[in-house]
């Protein structure tokens, strides 16, 4: 645990929006938080190391189970691609976008049980951004790993 790290759900909110009025903001763009998207998968964060990591856990909803009862993997991409952003976002303090991602699934994720996802920075620079993931589930089991390459935009002023 590093001694910079902010925990609780509401406090990592609280930190990024103390954040977000130094950074630039493109004219025209009404930033939500949570995203949208954090709110459709109902992902709670855990821990923020700024420049370093993000972490959040999130209990699989039946709605995005397969036919047998497990996540669909692309839901699984979709919380994973979600950190990704707001670690990228807050590393970078500004915009950036996916220039790929990569996700590896080791193990099966059954509706209902609760997810940790940790994702970490292993590079940044002016003009991309390198971070991994890991997926564990509730028994501490890695079910999925995944790596992004971001790239840092560049902010309109006008």
């Amino acid at each position: 645990m590093s001694d910079d790290a902010i925990h609780g759900h509401e406090q990592i909110l609280e930190h990024t929006f103390a954040m977000l009025r130094s950074f630039p903001i493109p004219p025209g763009v009404n930033l939500q938080l949570p995203p949208p998207s954090t709110k459709t998968l109902d992902m709670q964060f855990e821990e923020y190391v700024p420049a370093r990591s993000l972490t959040a856990t999130v209990a699989v909803p039946q709605q995005f189970a397969n036919a047998v009862g497990l996540l669909q993997g692309g839901f699984l991409s979709a919380m994973i691609d979600d950190l990704f952003g707001a670690l990228s976002y807050l590393t970078a303090r500004g915009p950036t976008t996916s220039l790929d991602m990569t996700t590896h699934y080791l193990r099966p994720v059954f509706a209902g049980e609760r997810l940790r996802l940790h994702t970490v920075v292993r590079k940044s620079g002016r003009s991309a951004i390198f971070l991994a993931a890991e997926a564990h589930n509730g028994s501490d089991k890695l079910v999925a790993t995944a790596t992004c390459t971001l790239q840092v935009l560049p902010v309109p002023t006008s």
